[in-house]
């Protein structure tokens, strides 16, 4: 325990002198039924006993005024939930009825996660951040509602939505030690994490804050652009970052073959299964919100939001102890020792 104000203790000084003088017999003091002379018994104790009672809650209180606090101690505010990136896929096909479709079902999902932080993602011909994770239930909304098909791109860039994804969960944390150009290239090749994604993924888990991390992509087409989505899927499961996607059915020519196309979907079941996500695969829009809601009872865990290290207060309890003497003061002095 520390005392913010201990020069408040300076004025127990002169009632400790006062405690002197009292013994030595030199002052009359405040009048009592105390320096009534008898017996000296258990009640002559009693009758003195107030005075005692009188200089230890002054005692109490000139410790409460100098404000005691205890050590610095961490305090980690915890909620139930995740933290959650929604990537849209808002290539042509994603026109009308659909993209309306797709934002109510994700604003619903949204207002179920009270508790998480949700940010959102889009992606096309290429890709990009609309909002940063966040708790700002509006915002995500707002968000939504500007989200327009084809504004990025007639395509879609399945990796490049993915890979901006990541990029969302790490920004707060890494966003001053990393190249996203560099990055980039280190985790397109054919094999495995290049060394600049591999150093990247050991300073996130040095920060220690990669828990809870979950991606949701929903996508109605198969990648035709951009960079396969099993390489930042290789780059997902290195950070321990699960993905879900959602996929529908192309509602229009997607420029890749049948063969091609089963085999693209495979990787790409086989890459998000990897990361200890689903693959849901849906015929219409009602099966979309069925597996909305089948993640929003998959993902239930616990986020640290924040750590505070602070001190903790501590003049309640001086100042109770203080006030407690004092009415066992006047009750023996006005009560106690009226009876015979």
């Amino acid at each position: 325990m520390k005392l913010e104000d201990p020069i408040f203790l300076l004025a127990l000084i002169p009632f400790v002198f006062l405690i002197f003088l009292r013994k030595e017999k030199k002052y009359l003091g405040y009048s009592s039924v105390s320096h009534l002379k008898g017996t000296k018994s258990f009640k002559t104790f009693i009758r003195r006993l107030p005075k005692i009672l009188c200089f230890i809650a002054i005692f109490f209180a000139t410790l409460a005024f100098s404000k005691p606090q205890s050590d610095y101690h961490e305090t980690e505010i915890t909620f139930q939930g995740r933290e959650i990136i929604l990537s849209i896929d808002t290539s042509f096909s994603m026109t009308g009825e659909a993209m309306r479709t797709v934002r109510d079902i994700m604003g619903e999902f949204i207002k179920k996660r009270r508790n998480d932080l949700i940010g959102i993602t889009i992606y096309g011909t290429d890709a990009a951040l609309v909002v940063l994770p966040t708790w700002e239930t509006p915002l995500l909304e707002k968000s939504l509602e500007r989200i327009k098909p084809h504004q990025i791109g007639y395509r879609t860039a399945i990796g490049e939505g993915i890979f901006t994804s990541i990029l969302a969960l790490v920004e707060k944390d890494m966003g001053n030690e990393f190249e996203i150009n560099s990055l980039r290239k280190s985790i397109n090749k054919m094999r495995g994490l290049g060394k600049y994604a591999l150093n990247f993924a050991k300073k996130v888990e040095k920060k220690g804050s990669m828990k809870n991390k979950v991606i949701i992509l929903f996508t109605d087409g198969i990648y035709n652009v951009g960079i396969n989505p099993i390489r930042p899927l290789r780059l997902a499961k290195r950070l321990r970052i699960k993905v879900h996607v959602v996929a529908v059915p192309a509602s229009g020519e997607t420029g890749v073959e049948h063969e091609q196309a089963a085999e693209r979907i495979a990787s790409l079941r086989k890459g998000v299964e990897s990361t200890g996500g689903k693959y849901f695969a849906a015929e219409n829009y009602e099966e979309v919100e069925q597996f909305y809601e089948e993640i929003n009872k998959l993902e239930k865990d616990k986020i640290v939001a924040e750590k505070i290290v602070k001190k903790k207060d501590l003049f309640f309890f001086p100042t109770v102890i203080s006030i407690g003497f004092l009415l066992g003061m006047v009750l023996m002095e006005n009560i106690w020792l009226k009876f015979p």
